[in-house]
């Protein structure tokens, strides 16, 4: 068994025996009841988007189950618009359920999803009161939360299913438990926007893939993609597009394209493209983007890419508001979302790396794209730079101290 579910498959028990001694019994504590409901959009995210004062959502079914007879002759669908609250639908059962030792086992969904999505909301709260100390300890949390979020829905789970060719229930959880990282570190490098929808707007929907990866080049059905999945998050030209809520959208785009978009860089690879670092990476949040309010016009554009790119079900506060492409003059993939490029003055343009030096004197360089120099030679260049940069600025913050009379800074020993 793979030793990294089977961490958690050991930790699942509520209860450790202690003991055994004479004329006393070691009683086992009742376990949590299974759970069997496992919802692949959590709960708390889905209440994000009720109209205030609502309990329920109109939900579009893209794909209603056919009904037909024993001769295979359609008599019927059913319906195609539903109306359920938060935690009525976008679940399926026994979803992330294993067999483990002989009986079921919902270890995935309580234990990985429980305590992701618990740090995912805190994250993302955190985000949108712009509190900086919680935002800098719960960072990651963020991008740990949409990646786990895009492949545990039904259509991730193809995704990783096609990816890793794994068949069984059980290789399957594990194949997503190892991917769920993998579009982090390219998000957390990317040019970051939350953007708002007007005052008295119908507001963003989701999906039952709720993290859409949009490429204006990469159509749905692009026949260099494998049926139904999403345009590559190494391609400069995929942006990412999450709502937050109904009134705020998180904005993900590669610098590279930010700063020069176009078609001949849609499908190219961004720099230092990977899915996975093993070592540590330096990222920065201060640089997001928060001045942009949308139109209406432009919230129905993302409604409209967020309802091309769903795999089955879209929600959204009326029947009107499943239906976006109603409110726009065009639906040619190519001509939509060109305000979800962020404004070129607020992109940060970094050039060489940044330098960071730790308190036993060592340093680490990183350029904007995570990489590090290439050899000794560079590196031993990059840390006579940084000295040298650190003794300047010493000396003039000293000068300008005994300007003023005042004693010079106390930096510490390297």
């Amino acid at each position: 068994m793979h030793s990294g579910l089977f961490s958690f498959l050991r930790s699942r028990c509520s209860w450790q025996p202690e003991p055994a001694t004479m004329g006393h019994r070691v009683r086992k504590m009742p376990s949590p009841p299974q759970s069997h409901r496992h919802h692949y959009v959590p709960i708390w995210y889905q209440k994000g988007f009720l109209e205030p004062g609502k309990t329920s959502f109109k939900i579009l079914d893209k794909h209603p189950t056919e009904f037909k007879d024993a001769s295979g002759v359609l008599r019927g669908r059913a319906r195609h618009i539903l109306n359920k609250g938060a935690d009525a639908h976008f679940w399926e059962p026994d979803l992330y359920t294993i067999r483990w030792l002989g009986r079921s086992d919902d270890v995935i969904e309580r234990m990985l999803f429980g305590a992701i999505d618990t740090q995912g909301k805190l994250a993302i709260e955190a985000w949108l009161a712009e509190d900086y100390d919680a935002v800098h300890s719960s960072y990651w949390n963020v991008y740990e939360f949409m990646d786990a979020l895009r492949l545990r829905t039904p259509k991730g789970l193809r995704f990783v299913k096609a990816l890793t060719r794994k068949e069984t229930q059980q290789d399957l959880m594990v194949a997503m438990q190892e991917l769920r990282r993998m579009h982090c570190l390219m998000w957390a490098e990317g040019c970051l926007e939350i953007a708002r929808a007007p005052e008295g707007s119908s507001g963003f929907i989701f999906s039952d893939h709720p993290v859409v990866l949009f490429n204006r080049y990469v159509f749905p059905g692009d026949p260099e993609l494998p049926h139904g999945q999403d345009p590559h998050l190494h391609w400069q030209g995929t942006q990412t597009l999450f709502p937050f809520d109904r009134k705020r959208l998180f904005i993900l785009t590669h610098v590279e394209y930010a700063r020069t978009p176009g078609p001949g860089k849609a499908r190219k690879p961004r720099t230092n493209s990977r899915y996975f670092d093993p070592s540590n990476p330096m990222v920065r949040y201060d640089d997001c983007i928060r001045s942009r309010t949308l139109t209406e016009k432009q919230v129905k554009e993302v409604n409209f890419i967020i309802k091309s790119r769903a795999d089955r079900f879209i929600a959204g506060r009326t029947e009107d508001d499943l239906y976006p492409e109603r409110h726009l003059p065009t639906t040619v993939w190519n001509k939509l979302g060109h305000f979800l490029l962020p404004p070129k003055h607020k992109v940060i343009n970094q050039s060489g790396y940044t330098a960071v030096q730790f308190k036993d004197g060592s340093f680490d360089f990183q350029d904007q794209f995570g990489r590090r120099p290439r050899s000794k030679a560079e590196f031993d260049r990059e840390v006579s730079k940084a000295k040298e940069m650190r003794a300047h600025l010493e000396r003039l913050l000293a000068k300008a101290r005994a300007e003023k009379g005042e004693p010079p800074p106390d930096f510490g020993d390297d």
